[in-house]
């Protein structure tokens, strides 16, 4: 059995390894299901957990758009 680090949204923020405040981390959970992210979140009772590979994955495959 592979053991999965889960972090709290709280720890991703304080954290000092991503550079996402609240909002945006709000914003991408809330759109989750839209913008792929919905499979590195886990949702145990109201609490969501964030899956640390999965979240670094994702981040990897974003890309500015255009006219960014």
């Amino acid at each position: 059995m592979t053991n999965y680090e889960y972090w709290s949204i709280q720890r991703v923020i304080t954290s000092g390894k991503y550079s996402l405040t609240m909002g945006q981390i709000r914003h991408l959970l809330l759109n989750r299901h839209r913008n792929g992210l919905k499979d590195a979140v886990r949702k145990i009772g109201k609490r969501l957990l964030l899956r640390v590979d999965l979240l670094d994955q994702w981040i990897e495959t974003q890309k500015e758009n255009k006219n960014g």
